[in-house]
Formats: C-alpha cells, sequence, structure tokens
C-alpha cells in the first residue's frame, strides 16, 4: 500500500521538484526530503456480515523543511501544508486516487505542523488516512 500511495504522491500531488525525495518510513537529515510513515491503528471500521469490512489504513506524510527565525521561511513551509491539503481535498473530490483496490477516499486528518526542530530544518508531518472497502465471501 505504501508504493501505490507513494505513486499516488509522485503523480498527482505537487510536492518538490525532485520527487525521488519521497522515501517510505524514514526522513532523511537534508531539507526537502519526504516520507510516509504508517501509524498503527485499528484497521477495521465497519465489519459486514458477507465477511468484507470497510478498513482504513492511517499514515503520516513527514517533511524536513528549512527552518530559521525568519518570518518568511516558516510562512514558506505552512504554505506548503496548506497547499498540500488542499489538493488532497480536491484530488479526492475529483476521485483522483491511488491506485488501492476498493479505495473510497484519502484525506488529512489535520493540519501540517512542526513534530522537532534541528539545526537549520524542522521536521513537518501532517496525518492521512485512506478508507478502502475489502469484499467478503
Amino acid at each position: 500500500m505504501i508504493e501505490k500511495i507513494r505513486e499516488y504522491f509522485i503523480n498527482n500531488v505537487s510536492l518538490a521538484e525532485e520527487y525521488d525525495n519521497i522515501l517510505a518510513d524514514f526522513l532523511g537529515e537534508d531539507a526537502t526530503t519526504y516520507s510516509i510513515e504508517p501509524i498503527p491503528t485499528e484497521k477495521v471500521i465497519k465489519a459486514y456480515r458477507d465477511g468484507g469490512s470497510l478498513n482504513q489504513f492511517v499514515f503520516q506524510f513527514s517533511s524536513r523543511e528549512f527552518y530559521d527565525n525568519t518570518v518568511a521561511q516558516n510562512i514558506a513551509n505552512l504554505d506548503f501544508y496548506e497547499k498540500f491539503e488542499n489538493q488532497i481535498e480536491d484530488n479526492n473530490y475529483k476521485k483522483i486516487l491511488p491506485e488501492i483496490d476498493g479505495i473510497q477516499s484519502i484525506e488529512c486528518l489535520n493540519n501540517g505542523t512542526i513534530q522537532d526542530i534541528e539545526s537549520g530544518t524542522a521536521k513537518y508531518a501532517i496525518q492521512m488516512r485512506i478508507t478502502y472497502e475489502k469484499g467478503g465471501k
């Protein structure tokens, strides 16, 4: 599922000039790198009588960004996440979704926020969720 989400971001979400910087479950120390990180949660939202279910996959989209005491830099970081969230919402409305069997939606669960700060960079993250149906018998 992570690879399908990564492909979705590369092909359908304007992120950065270098799409190879989207990693899986690892965020590097250099600025302008991105990562998709699973978040442990209940998988089944609703079980159906036929054995099928409505499921969720919750993950965090993280990035390492330049960070300093200038207002312009930090507004640019927050602006990236605001545009990112708007594009996910717009794609969801247009049914531009990751190529996952039974997918219903992809959504942002919160705004992009700072997770930690290091010398000259900060880790920003936004929690996301994919809902999908899994067939029964």
